[in-house]
């Protein structure tokens, strides 16, 4: 499995993410985990999100590259 951990703070400003999690959402074998939409109060499920972790045989993180 495939997960792509999303991190934006403001998704609606990003087009290319839009498209880019639109389109890897439809594709079988992906898990998209938004942390800002499944966490808006950054109480974050460290077991949820440790057992996403080991399910995936791939993991991409998706963020503003400003952050760096």
């Amino acid at each position: 499995m495939i997960l792509i951990i999303y991190a934006h703070p403001y998704p609606q400003h990003s087009h290319a993410n839009k498209r880019m999690l639109e389109q890897a959402g439809t594709l079988e074998g992906v898990e998209i985990r938004s942390l800002y939409q499944l966490y808006p109060d950054f109480n974050i499920d460290v077991a949820a999100e440790q057992a996403a972790l080991a399910r995936a045989d791939l993991v991409i993180w998706q963020h503003p590259m400003q952050w760096y």
